[in-house]
């Protein structure tokens, strides 16, 4: 049972991932700008206006169909 386990090696993240990691967290703890938020508004009412436009199509097939 041992010799299977005896090719796993155990891999540690080198000091430049590390400081990649780090450096990654304080760009990220921004808080969000204008256009972040803007983006944010424009996202959500573009689902919606998909969702909305699905509907409308299998509203109108169905209008024609019955």
């Amino acid at each position: 049972m041992a010799e299977d386990f005896a090719g796993v090696a155990v891999v540690q993240a080198s000091l430049v991932d590390t400081a990649e990691i780090r450096r990654d967290v304080s760009v990220h703890a921004n808080p969000m700008t204008f256009a972040d938020r803007a983006e944010s508004g424009v996202q959500l009412l573009s689902r919606w206006a998909g969702i909305l436009a699905f509907v409308g199509a299998v509203a109108a097939i169905a209008y024609l169909i019955f």
